[in-house]
């Protein structure tokens, strides 16, 4: 590296350094380097706390007891918080054991992981634990790292899709995404964990509740009980480490507290009865990867059996009834879906789709708009911009087809597609680049170059040129993603090339 482009790494440095600079971490009262703001925490969790929440199932809602124990627990938690924030905790419909905490105070914590705990003590520890990564600002220090190496504050921005229902789900920060699942260090992992514990004690826990729950989770990344505990091993690494200094945490705090173990298995116990149902349609889901439909569908059933007020469970046997054409059953399910859980993104998509398919247009309107609010999704947006085309509501259909042709994978090409055959008309000059320059030979010669998927002909060039305007026709057929080289055999100075001005007047894709 050049000295001078070095001096002006430092000096770039400096001014994030000079305008960020160093804050008081509110929990442990030391300076620490933090190149974003409150306002930026508070942002990133207020904007990306329900999409994420609906990218990974939705909240858990088959038995609303255990939601609302735990924004009991939270809360009663977070009144000890060094941190004053607007505080939200939620339970996320997935069997994943994990818990995750966003910057500004939002925290959720899986399903999967309530199976895991013991008692109320066990589950303050792991909302305690979230609440300090929050409270000490260890998503915006975490950010403050990147915009260090990246040398400029990153924006938040649109989001690919995960596994599960996130295929369907575009919408999302790709900042959030990374904060909810970023592996936290060492110092920040025992910093969560000792003060996690006081705030433990001061809400009347035994902060013996962390100690076991670290037990816990080194018996089992040892044993490799399950594979799906990897996603919570991995942002929050156990180690034996964290046992020993939480013994020693304890030690250091009043002896005893809550323990709750018979309210938490009270509160859990449909949960846990339940939970056969879950792995049931585990089974079932990937048994339908496999299209082995029919035990697929048997085992749904099994699994809505045992737990009717699942909305997943209806969910897939509609998406199943889909694959089969029987789009009458699928309505049945859906709305079954929706009946059981309004709140989620996803059986509102998929009801609008089969509503649109039996040609009810104003319900697959309501559908598409109603999921639109939980989380905006190319399927939706889609589905929403073929209503406005047929309803001729051009420019609201572009719109969307727009937005759904940033997605990759079918329902964004069938988006692009679409959008073309609105918009090319129009708009000729945005799917079809040119360029121009002279030849080697001195003689002015232009690229066409056609941005879409689709062979575009009809193609009118209009050409500026010295105050006169001509027209010019291409002729056949311009290929997709073709790049067609054009010399006209017209001698032309550097100067004289430079004055013309050419542009796409029409174009028709085939």
């Amino acid at each position: 590296m050049k000295l001078t482009t070095f001096r002006h790494v430092l000096l770039c440095l400096a001014a994030l350094l000079f305008i960020g600079g160093c804050a008081v971490n509110p929990v442990t009262g030391k300076k620490e380097l933090l190149l974003v703001g409150e306002d930026w925490e508070l942002n990133v969790g207020k904007q990306n706390y329900l999409p994420l929440r609906q990218s990974q199932g939705g909240d858990y809602t088959a038995d609303p007891r255990v939601e609302e124990y735990v924004k009991r627990v939270g809360a009663k938690l977070a009144a000890h918080s060094d941190r004053d924030l607007p505080y939200e905790f939620n339970v996320i419909n997935d069997s994943t054991p994990n818990a995750w905490a966003l910057p500004g105070g939002k925290i959720s914590i899986n399903r999967g992981l309530l199976y895991e705990l013991k008692d109320e003590a066990e589950l303050s520890a792991v909302l305690a634990h979230e609440i300090v990564h929050s409270a000490a600002k260890h998503g915006a220090r975490g950010q403050s790292r990147g915009v260090l190496l990246q040398g400029a504050v990153i924006a938040a921005t649109v989001a690919g899709s995960r596994k599960g229902y996130g295929q369907a789900a575009q919408a999302g920060s790709a900042i959030a995404a990374q904060l909810a699942n970023q592996k936290y260090g060492r110092n920040q992992e025992l910093e969560s964990d000792l003060y996690g514990m006081r705030y433990m004690s001061a809400a009347g826990y035994d902060p013996q509740g962390a100690v076991d729950l670290q037990q816990t989770f080194v018996r089992l990344s040892e044993g490799r009980k399950s594979d799906l505990l990897s996603n919570l091993f991995a942002s929050h690494p156990p180690s034996q480490e964290r046992v020993n200094k939480n013994r020693e945490t304890a030690k250091t705090l009043p002896a005893g507290g809550e323990r709750g173990r018979e309210r938490y298995e009270q509160v859990m116990a449909r949960l846990k009865k339940t939970a056969p149902a879950y792995e049931k349609f585990a089974q079932a889901q990937k048994l339908a990867n496999e299209k082995n439909w029919k035990q697929a569908v048997a085992l749904a059933k099994e699994a809505s059996r045992i737990e009717p007020k699942e909305g997943h469970f209806h969910s897939f046997l509609g998406d199943v009834s889909i694959e089969a054409n029987n789009y009458k059953a699928a309505k049945t399910y859906f709305d079954r879906a929706i009946n059981a859980n309004p709140e989620f993104f996803y059986y509102h998509v998929r009801r609008g789709q089969v509503n649109q398919r039996n040609g009810d247009t104003q319900a697959a309107r309501t559908d598409y708009e109603n999921s639109m609010k939980l989380l905006p999704v190319a399927d939706a947006q889609y589905g929403l911009g073929i209503i406005e085309r047929d309803s001729g509501n051009v420019n609201k259909a572009k719109q969307y087809l727009s937005a759904a042709s940033q997605t990759k994978g079918e329902i964004g090409q069938k988006a692009t597609d679409a959008l073309l055959a609105l918009d090319l008309g129009d708009n000729p000059g945005n799917y079809i680049s040119i360029k121009q320059g002279l030849s080697k030979n001195g003689t002015f010669a232009f690229q066409l170059i056609n941005n879409t998927s689709r062979p575009l002909t009809g193609i009118q060039l209009g050409v500026s040129m010295g105050g006169s305007n001509t027209t010019s026709n291409v002729d056949g057929v311009l290929g997709a993603g073709e790049t067609r080289l054009i010399d006209t055999g017209r001698k032309m100075t550097r100067q004289q090339a430079d004055g013309v001005s050419m542009r796409v007047l029409n174009a028709t894709a085939q």
